[in-house]
């Protein structure tokens, strides 16, 4: 059985830290069981196009439109030469191994406080699918994923590829069916895994390429089939020439954009200039690491190639008791600001489904919150101006506890010993509640927690207001204008003094005044 869990991936841009972690999957016989059932020389290819996107689409308006703007018609949502993906990590997809959301597993893989061997101990998931039909439900899912995605302006999704015998594994068909199904200008990018073992060979990835090479779904650039695979340093610049040579002989255009583990925009990684067209690399965790990202873009140009900027919202890892402070919302909004005022060529959300580590996808605990606002900045990172303001919306994070809580109970980590959480390195805890606000006109921010309360007057645009987090407070939120309230929204997640376990991950919630059918 394929060894599957999720990714020990450096949540900082630094270098001498980053190299000493590596992304692992380790496995789980609990999961692995619950799931089975169930031949030329190349040159330097051509880069990505970086052209400057051209002005705003026409924009649509939808009857009821869950967006504080609008997007653009649906003819001109990829017409950007500005891409923007997600990282799509196929162990969890809506539903793992069955239709009935009372059968699937994620219920009995929530809150284990156990990972041991690879076990998972999930604080949050996917929000249980709505169907119509359990007629070939996995298609279904992956199609209601899709339209969440393009729903927020992304192009598609970058997608880890291999041929485990994990049946989680094996369906890029499906999705690749989903995608035409529900958008056509959706693509997927390859992200090959490969073996790593010394002397191993590219015989996998190649073949696993060539099963693909010709649905019209796959991602292609101007110099063929798109490679983006993770980690790839486990492997030499030769090695993946070799495999590009291997594919070309086949009549198969490929190029690589690597999203390596660590970069920073140094002279590192010269030796790879001439076998890629772009560079990227797994990102950063903290606001303070933000600033490395624009190094990067710049290095990447100066190199006369491309840049995937990588973006995050958090990362918060209860298998093995490492988190790092994203600062409520502001990792994720930095970054993609950071994408823009750098002129990056993509963006990659890292990642859309990795639950055990970093997610921006719909889920349980955050509903669309953050994944709608990160639609505000890939709208205007895609079309080269902020979006306009049609209506208001106002999304809240925060914790459940503050960091330093006390709890009863210590999960057991993949090690087989007691994990408590901590940081490892980057920015120090914080305890905040965030409104993050979008406004069509100026207005009057409150965050009420018991009996503090506080307000900011807030200008047309998006802002953020934050507050020290209040224990034994349930926050609320509102928007007013000339003292009339205009809307107002309850946190979903009561702030508790002590704790039976820790949970370091943000909740959110929120959106516009109306509610819209998703």
């Amino acid at each position: 059985m394929r060894n599957i869990a999720s990714f020990l991936s450096p949540p900082t841009n630094d270098a001498a830290k980053a190299r000493t972690r590596i992304r692992k999957r380790t496995a789980a016989s609990v999961v692995a069981a619950a799931v089975v059932v169930a031949a030329a020389t190349i040159s330097a290819p051509a880069p990505l196009n970086a052209a400057t996107p051209t002005a705003t689409p026409t924009a649509t308006t939808t009857a009821c439109n869950p967006l504080p703007f609008n997007l653009p018609a649906p003819a001109n949502r990829h017409t950007s030469v500005k891409k923007a993906w997600a990282y799509y990590f196929p162990p969890f997809p809506l539903a793992v191994d069955s239709p009935d959301p009372t059968r699937d597993v994620y219920p009995r893989w929530m809150d284990t406080h156990n990972s041991l061997n690879g076990a998972y101990d999930l604080r949050d998931r996917p929000a249980a699918p709505q169907r119509a039909t359990q007629t070939n439900w996995r298609q279904a899912d992956f199609e209601k994923e899709v339209r969440q995605a393009v729903g927020a302006g992304l192009d598609g999704f970058i997608w880890e590829y291999n041929s485990s015998t994990d049946i989680r594994w094996q369906q890029l068909p499906a999705m690749l069916a989903a995608a035409k199904a529900v958008d056509p200008g959706f693509k997927i990018m390859l992200s090959p895994d490969f073996n790593t073992a010394a002397g191993s060979t590219s015989d996998s990835v190649y073949n696993n390429v060539m099963k693909v090479k010709d649905d019209p779904s796959i991602y292609r650039n101007n110099a063929g089939i798109v490679l983006a695979p993770f980690f790839p340093e486990r492997k030499t610049p030769s090695w993946w020439d070799g495999l590009r040579s291997r594919l070309a002989s086949s009549g198969v255009k490929s190029n690589l954009v690597p999203i390596f583990i660590s970069w920073g925009g140094g002279t590192q990684k010269t030796d790879w200039n001439n076998s890629v067209s772009g560079y990227s690399q797994w990102g950063t965790r903290t606001a303070s690491g933000v600033p490395t990202l624009a190094k990067e873009s710049a290095e990447a140009h100066r190199r006369g190639k491309t840049y995937m900027q990588p973006v995050a919202f958090e990362d918060s890892r209860s298998y093995d008791g490492r988190y790092w402070e994203s600062s409520n919302s502001s990792t994720l909004r930095d970054s993609l600001a950071s994408a823009v005022t750098s002129n990056a060529d993509s963006i990659a959300l890292i990642a859309w489904n990795d639950y055990t580590e970093s997610w921006v996808a719909p889920s349980k605990d955050r509903g669309y919150a953050v994944l709608d606002m990160a639609a505000y900045y890939i709208s205007w990172f895609k079309n080269g101006v902020k979006p306009a303001i049609t209506q208001d919306a106002l999304y809240w994070s925060h914790r459940s506890h503050p960091t330093n809580a006390p709890y009863s109970m210590t999960p057991i980590g993949r090690n087989g010993k007691p994990t408590p959480m901590y940081i490892p390195n980057g920015d120090a805890a914080k305890n905040e509640v965030e409104l993050v606000a979008v406004l069509k006109t100026p207005g009057r921010l409150t965050i009420t927690q018991g009996s503090n309360v506080k307000t900011m007057d807030a200008p047309a645009g998006l802002t953020s207001f934050k507050v020290p987090l209040v224990a034994g407070t349930t926050p609320s939120f509102k928007l007013a204008r000339s003292g009339a309230t205009v809307q107002t929204v309850t946190s979903n997640t009561p702030v508790r003094s002590s704790v039976a376990y820790q949970d370091m991950i943000y909740h959110a919630g929120g959106g516009v005044a109306g509610t819209c059918a998703r």
